[in-house]
């Protein structure tokens, strides 16, 4: 039996010497760090180093619905648009509610895709929240900010498209405050007609029944982000234009006076719990918000 051991012992032994004396090849892992062009650059300067925050706009199919016709967006559109898109709402969200919060609650992964992203039904899906961990923003290659020249009509559609995305960014960005933090189940009380079939309802259609987008109409969850975008990306005096001038007629083209009273109770009923919510869950005033928001768009010349 000792012998047996003894054997064994050798074989391992001269197994081992043998291991360490073989010389192994090169290496077949490409180890040499990426070359950054100048976009890589003030991304990871603006957005990775201080944020923690991956921003993808090279092709990567692995991060997108491969069933869908997607282009990536143009490299002369990327700084332009996450420049802007910093002042509109990391830094409003900084000064409001400190680094620390914008560090914990900033997506870190963000994919930038030039194209509309068509749904079957004629829809199209302007951004994507994947678990509070990825955003997912289209329609980049149509957002530019050279006005000069445009006529005024042609600097409205362009104006259209900054906005639809920031507000966009601040919608997406909502579900992932209310994925962290619930906001109180009373919201969903106020108009209980959700419909999964909104997209043939328009938004006047909508804010006469209490909901500020058709969208909106969806869910409750949906609703609420598109509140607190909307009320964030409008500034104070054109939000409130916007709700005191909704008006419910009856079936002869009359002020139905009731119901008209009823649409507009319902959005500011859901306008002073998402103040709430964001004041008691995130310490953060959200006219406050709104206030600074509203001034980045008037320096970006989105808003007067």
């Amino acid at each position: 039996m000792k012998n047996i051991i003894y054997y064994v012992a050798v074989v391992v032994s001269l197994f081992f010497v043998s291991c360490s004396e073989e010389k192994l090849g090169e290496s077949q892992i490409d180890t040499t760090p990426p070359q950054l062009n100048t976009t890589d650059v003030w991304i990871r300067e603006n957005y990775t180093t201080p944020f923690n925050v991956e921003v993808k706009y090279k092709w990567d199919k692995s991060e997108l619905d491969n069933t869908r016709k997607l282009t990536p967006p143009y490299q002369d559109r990327v700084i332009p648009f996450l420049d802007n898109m910093k002042k509109i709402w990391i830094d409003p969200y900084v000064k409001n509610g400190g680094i620390n919060f914008m560090k914990q609650h900033i997506p870190k992964l963000m994919v930038m895709v030039g194209s509309h992203n068509y749904l079957d039904n004629g829809g199209i899906v302007l951004g994507q929240a994947e678990g509070g961990r990825k955003i997912t923003l289209f329609d980049i290659n149509y957002i530019t900010f050279e006005f000069d020249g445009l006529s005024e009509w042609e600097k409205s559609k362009i104006v259209d498209n900054i906005i639809r995305a920031y507000r966009t960014m601040h919608h997406e960005f909502g579900h992932i405050l209310t994925q962290t933090v619930a906001y109180p189940v009373e919201y969903k009380k106020i108009t209980p007609g959700y419909v999964s079939n909104w997209i043939i309802y328009s938004d006047s259609d909508a804010k006469r029944l209490g909901f500020v987008t058709a969208y909106a109409m969806l869910n409750p969850d949906e609703d609420f982000s598109e509140m607190l975008s909307y009320m964030l990306t409008m500034g104070n005096e054109k939000w409130n234009k916007n709700i005191d001038n909704i008006v419910v007629y009856d079936e002869n083209w009359d002020t139905d006076v009731k119901a008209t009273a009823t649409a507009k109770s319902s959005i500011r009923q859901k306008e002073k719990i998402i103040a709430d919510y964001m004041l008691q869950a995130w310490k953060i005033n959200l006219y406050q918000l709104q206030d600074d928001i509203e001034k980045a768009m008037i320096e970006m010349k989105i808003l007067e």
